[in-house]
């Protein structure tokens, strides 16, 4: 095929494949805070979707109300992973480009 070099594609893809990689680590310094029932519960969560702080408000620590903030504190870190993955995709997306590139995790 006249015109095809394949060395300049094979650099193309060792870019792209560094590109990659320091974008997996910049994923580890992303950082996204959500909240529920009104800021009761709040999730600190990196752009792995790894928990890093989770803070309960003293006035949902009510005895009585054990499953209101078990599900509080999901829905908080069901929404900051929503958000860690938002930020994901943006800062792959930077990465790449804006290629389609499958997730790490």
């Amino acid at each position: 095929m006249p015109g095809f070099d394949v060395q300049y594609l094979m650099r193309q893809a060792k870019k792209m494949e560094q590109a990659m990689e320091q974008a997996k680590e910049k994923l580890g310094e992303l950082s996204v805070e959500a909240e529920s029932g009104g800021g009761l519960v709040k999730v600190k969560m990196d752009g792995r979707h790894m928990v890093q702080r989770i803070e309960i408000d003293p006035k949902a620590l009510d005895p009585n109300e054990k499953q209101l903030l078990e599900d509080l504190l999901a829905a908080a870190v069901n929404a900051a992973s929503e958000k860690a993955s938002a930020a994901a995709n943006e800062s792959m997306n930077k990465a790449t480009g804006g290629l389609k590139m499958p997730l790490p995790f």
